[in-house]
């Protein structure tokens, strides 16, 4: 186990903070949620065209679920586990630089990574024969604001590589959610499976 560690500590390490005050914008402007709203509402376009609003609106509360459930289990987690952010541990002390702001003591796992890599989960199971390159612009965000968070001395890598498991499960599990409900209170026009 202590092995594992110090592979996890030396990448985190090797990750973290390696860039310039440019690139230290850019990984902060990508970790913020409120920057990716444009991104969202492109999605919205996209889900709007395939599904039509109603199943659109079912589809937003089943990425809601995904979302909150993320927040939630990662919490659950982090006051379970109590792993010291990489900035807030003493032995990384001078060796990891804390470029972005703390959401709080401990770190494992990471919410962003979970719910950005959930998100691109739900929208692969959604598009990925009807609009690939949609699928690889969700993906390649996801994976930059997750790794934002080791970039930024947030969390290890261990954190984001549990964050992203949580978050393909939830994925799935919201999008079977989602192909639930509007299977029994959606407009059957306008969604296909095989698209």
């Amino acid at each position: 186990m202590n092995d594992l560690k110090e592979i996890d500590w030396e990448a985190t390490v090797a990750l973290n903070d390696w860039g310039n005050d440019a690139v230290d914008l850019f990984f902060n402007i990508v970790t913020h949620k409120w920057y990716s709203i444009p991104f969202y509402v492109i999605l919205l376009f996209f889900f709007y065209r395939k599904l039509g609003w109603k199943n659109t609106l079912i589809s937003l509360v089943a990425i809601a679920i995904l979302i909150a459930a993320s927040d939630q289990m990662a919490n659950v987690f982090k006051q379970g586990i109590e792993r010291l952010r990489p900035f807030k541990e003493p032995a990384l002390e001078g060796v990891i630089s804390k470029v972005g702001r703390s959401g709080g003591t401990f770190g494992f796992y990471s919410a962003h990574a979970s719910s950005a890599i959930g998100l691109a989960t739900f929208v692969i199971l959604m598009f990925w024969k009807s609009n690939r390159w949609l699928c690889g612009i969700t993906i390649a965000w996801a994976v930059l604001v997750a790794y934002s968070r080791v970039y930024l001395g947030l969390h290890y890598l261990g954190d984001i590589l549990m964050g992203a498991l949580m978050g393909i499960l939830l994925g799935f599990l919201c999008y079977r959610l989602f192909a639930f409900a509007k299977a029994k209170y959606g407009s059957k026009s306008n969604f296909n499976h095989n698209d």
